[in-house]
């Protein structure tokens, strides 16, 4: 998929992070997915993305210790509603939606549960959610479909977005060892996530 040397020392470096930073880091990855709901949403008719954003609101508010974890579980129940069933779309963006709702949902488990795992899980979700995409549109005809797995996984490996996603995995890594959870570092990670209002896969909020 990736090098899996990047992966392994992005790995480490996360499973050393404190709670907080954890919690901190997986929001912004499920953050930075929003757009793709967004876009199926849209498309679909289906979810309510105020929901997404309220849930985003607490775990940033949470990060920046402004908020309690309290009745946290209730987020869950609400993302509940807005999970799509793949089974129901007859297309392609219904996986990219599901991942930021699994995203949104590990960073919520986070925050009442912090586990070393979380950042991780998000970061390569993110990763395999671009390698998905770059799959689906490099394999258009029968004969893409034969191309050599390894030449695939090469372009995937060397594919700009996924490029751009190490990138911002490693900014959002050098911000949070730097921070604290307050209001400054909510802001200033919210920005990197949110990227203008484009997600990992280069789908825009601004269309």
């Amino acid at each position: 998929m990736t090098d899996l040397r990047a992966l392994r020392r992005i790995e480490k470096t996360l499973k050393t992070m404190r709670p907080w930073q954890s919690t901190a880091f997986a929001t912004a990855m499920a953050q930075r997915s929003l757009p793709n709901y967004v876009l199926f949403a849209e498309v679909t008719g289906f979810g309510d993305v105020s929901e997404l954003n309220h849930c985003l609101n607490m775990l940033w508010d949470y990060a920046a210790g402004q908020q309690s974890s309290k009745n946290f579980e209730r987020l869950l129940e609400r993302l509940d509603e807005q999970t799509p069933d793949v089974n129901q779309f007859a297309m392609y963006g219904v996986y990219p939606a599901l991942d930021m709702i699994t995203a949104l949902t590990t960073a919520i488990q986070s925050a009442m549960d912090p586990h070393e795992d979380d950042a991780y899980s998000n970061a390569r979700l993110s990763l395999a959610t671009i390698s998905q995409f770059i799959t689906e549109i490099e394999t258009t005809d029968e004969d893409d479909r034969e191309r050599d797995e390894q030449a695939l996984e090469l372009l995937i490996e060397q594919h700009p977005l996924i490029q751009q996603q190490l990138d911002f995995i490693e900014a959002a890594i050098e911000l949070l060892q730097h921070a604290k959870p307050n209001k400054t570092m909510k802001t200033s990670l919210r920005e990197l996530a949110m990227n203008d209002g484009v997600s990992e896969l280069g789908i825009s909020l601004e269309g």
